[in-house]
């Protein structure tokens, strides 16, 4: 009888933090959220994860998540106006490490909508080219990424939350590394609360994935993206346990806090 009261409170409680978690989603989740808020998101992310009768989950909870940062970024926005502007490309040459749901939420945009010249083919040929290169390799090779089109993303409402991080404050500076000419020890000036926001969104994002039982290795994503595109039910697979993107190089550079607050987070979720 206890156990079943105490997992009636339990049900109870879920119940109640998606609930918050979904008014937080609507109010804009603050750039410095307490462990509380981004639970109560994450069990929204968690919700949809855990529901085995839905074979897109994964696109979907890498959904909501954007959904988190854009709607935060809007009701809480930056003090200072970032430098970045369409058609503006200088940080689409760098390595991008993301997780499988965002992977396969852009390989859904990408045959949703048939962008024009962006088809599996040619992702998939650009994607060849930077196979194998490291993180370090990338840095002055000018190498694009495959989804970008005529200096633009082709993606661009679908782009993943590591490039919702990249803002700027200044164009020079960003023009200097992509030539070649920064110096070493200086660093571009980012936009702290683009960086926030992109940043809670994602760590949410990894706490609902561990909390689902799923593996949240970051894999580079041109990569990644040509093999979801390539294999069919790429997501079902990898959902029922697949190593999809074996092989894949992966993006090992993940901050402490940023794992042990999704570690918390997972924990929370779980009840």
């Amino acid at each position: 009888m206890k156990d079943d009261v105490s997992r009636q409170q339990r049900r109870k409680r879920t119940r109640e933090q998606i609930k918050a978690g979904h008014a937080l989603m609507v109010s804009g989740l603050p750039a410095k959220p307490g462990r509380a808020a981004l639970r109560d998101v994450a069990h929204v992310m968690h919700a949809v994860l855990v529901d085995r009768t839905n074979p897109r989950r994964a696109g979907e909870a890498a959904g909501l998540a954007h959904e988190i940062a854009e709607t935060a970024l809007r009701r809480h926005p930056a003090p200072l106006e970032i430098a970045c502007r369409r058609g503006c490309s200088y940080c689409c040459y760098s390595y991008v490490g993301v997780v499988p749901p965002e992977v396969f939420r852009i390989a859904a945009a990408i045959s949703k909508h048939r962008r024009s010249g962006l088809t599996h083919d040619v992702v998939v040929a650009r994607a060849h080219l930077l196979r194998g290169i490291t993180p370090e390799a990338r840095v002055g090779a000018k190498l694009a990424c495959p989804l970008l089109e005529n200096g633009q993303c082709g993606i661009y409402a679908d782009r993943p939350l590591t490039c919702r991080q990249a803002t700027s404050l200044s164009i020079d500076a960003c023009r200097e590394e992509f030539d070649g000419e920064l110096a070493s020890n200086d660093q571009i000036e980012v936009s702290a609360t683009h960086l926030a926001h992109a940043s809670n969104a994602h760590v949410a994002l990894l706490g609902a994935m561990r909390g689902a039982g799923l593996p949240t290795t970051a894999y580079e994503l041109s990569e990644a993206l040509s093999i979801a595109l390539a294999t069919p039910d790429a997501e079902r697979l990898w959902l029922e346990g697949e190593d999809v993107f074996r092989g894949v190089q992966q993006n090992t550079e993940r901050p402490a806090n940023v794992e042990l607050i999704a570690r918390m987070i997972a924990e929370d979720v779980q009840g």
